[in-house]
C-alpha cells in the first residue's frame, strides 16, 4: 500500500510552467483570435479567413480546460500518475501535429506563424520531457524515501518502522550475504575479508556484474557504513563516488531503519542525466529493501531457525 509520496517537486514545477503557459496562450487566443489569425496564417482564402478566428478562440478555449487539468495535477496532494502520463501523451501529440503542419502544409503558415509553431512545438516537448523526467525521479511506497540532488549529487534518505527489537533487527541488518535475499538489485555478496570495521565485501547484481565494497564505520548494535570502489576498472555503473550507511535507532514500540546514499555522477550530460533518472527506481530498490528486511525480522520463525546456526555478522562467523 502506498503511504509516503516524495520527490514530486520536479514534476510539479514541469506541470506549472506548462499550465502557465496553456493558460496564457489560451487566453490570448481567446482575446486576439484575428490578430493571431493574420500572424500565422499565409494568405487564407475567404473561407479561411472567414473561419479562422473561430477555430483560433476554439483552441484557445482548449488550452485554458486543459490547464486546468494541468493545474489540477499539479497542486493534487498525492501526484497521480496517470494523469501526468496523459498530460505528457497530450503534449506529445501537440509536437507530432505540429510537425505533421508544418510538413505536409507549409504553405498554410507565414513565416512568422512557421517559426511561432516551431517555438511552440518546441517548448511543448520541454514540458513532456521535463514531466516524464519528473515522474522517474517520482517515488510512491510503503516507506519514507526522499532524494536531493545538489549539482552531480544525489542525496538519498530511505526509514521504515519494524516492530522487532534493535537487537532483532542489528542480527538481521548485519548479516553480509543476506543482504542479497532483501536487496532487489544484488544477486549476490560475499565476504572478502576482515570484520567489523576492517571488512571488505563484494557484490554482484542481477547481470552477475561485481565490485567491492569497504567498510569505513562500524558501530556494534547501531549500524555501519560502506565505501563502494567506484575507481576500479570493472566497477559497472556511470557513477563517481558511492557510499552508504545503515542504521537503526530505537523508537516507541520497535525500531527505526535508516539508510543514506551519496551518488556522485561521473562527468559527462548523459551520465548525470542517468543518475537523475535513476532516482525513482533507486527510491523503489530501497523501499522494497526495506519491506523486505521488516518482514524477516518480524519473523519469528525465521529468526528461530537461526538461533541454533552460524551467521556471518560483520565478516564474523558467529551465533545470530
Amino acid at each position: 500500500m502506498t503511504r509516503y509520496q516524495s520527490n514530486a517537486r520536479p514534476v510539479r514545477l514541469a506541470l506549472a510552467a506548462n499550465g502557465v503557459f496553456s493558460l496564457l496562450s489560451g487566453a490570448a487566443c481567446l482575446l486576439a483570435p484575428g490578430a493571431i489569425a493574420t500572424l500565422v496564417l499565409s494568405e487564407p482564402d475567404a473561407a479561411l479567413r472567414l473561419a479562422a478566428p473561430v477555430l483560433v478562440m476554439e483552441l484557445g478555449i482548449g488550452l485554458i480546460l486543459f490547464a486546468g487539468l494541468v493545474f489540477w495535477a499539479a497542486s493534487r496532494p498525492m501526484i497521480g500518475r496517470k494523469t501526468v502520463w496523459t498530460i505528457t501523451v497530450l503534449d506529445g501529440l501537440w509536437v507530432l501535429a505540429s510537425i505533421d503542419l508544418m510538413i505536409f502544409m507549409p504553405d498554410l503558415f507565414s513565416t512568422a506563424g512557421f517559426w511561432a509553431v516551431s517555438g511552440i512545438a518546441v517548448l511543448v516537448a520541454v514540458f513532456a520531457i521535463e514531466q516524464a523526467i519528473g515522474l522517474s525521479v517520482l517515488y510512491q511506497g510503503s516507506n519514507r524515501v526522499e532524494a536531493r540532488f545538489t549539482g552531480r549529487k544525489l542525496h538519498m534518505t530511505a526509514t521504515g518502522t519494524t516492530k522487532a527489537a534493535p537487537d532483532r533487527v542489528w542480527s538481521v541488518m548485519s548479516d553480509q550475504e543476506a543482504y542479497a535475499d532483501v536487496a532487489d538489485n544484488i544477486s549476490r555478496v560475499e565476504v572478502l575479508s576482515g570484520a567489523g570495521a576492517d571488512l571488505r565485501r563484494r557484490c554482484y547484481d542481477k547481470k552477475g556484474r561485481g565490485w567491492n565494497e569497504t567498510c569505513t564505520m562500524w558501530e556494534q548494535g547501531k549500524g555501519f557504513a560502506f565505501r563502494v570502489h567506484t575507481e576500479a576498472e570493472d566497477y559497472p555503473y556511470p557513477f563517481a563516488e558511492l557510499s552508504g550507511v545503515w542504521t537503526l535507532s530505537p523508537v516507541t514500540g520497535g525500531t527505526e531503519i535508516r539508510m543514506v546514499f551519496d551518488v556522485t555522477a561521473k562527468p559527462g550530460f548523459l551520465n548525470g542525466l542517468m543518475l537523475k533518472m535513476a532516482a525513482g527506481p533507486f527510491s523503489t530498490i530501497c523501499d522494497r529493501l526495506i519491506v523486505n528486511w521488516i518482514a524477516t525480522m518480524e519473523n519469528e520463525g525465521h529468526a528461530a531457525s537461526k538461533a541454533n546456526a552460524p551467521s556471518v555478522n560483520g565478516g564474523a562467523m558467529q551465533p545470530a
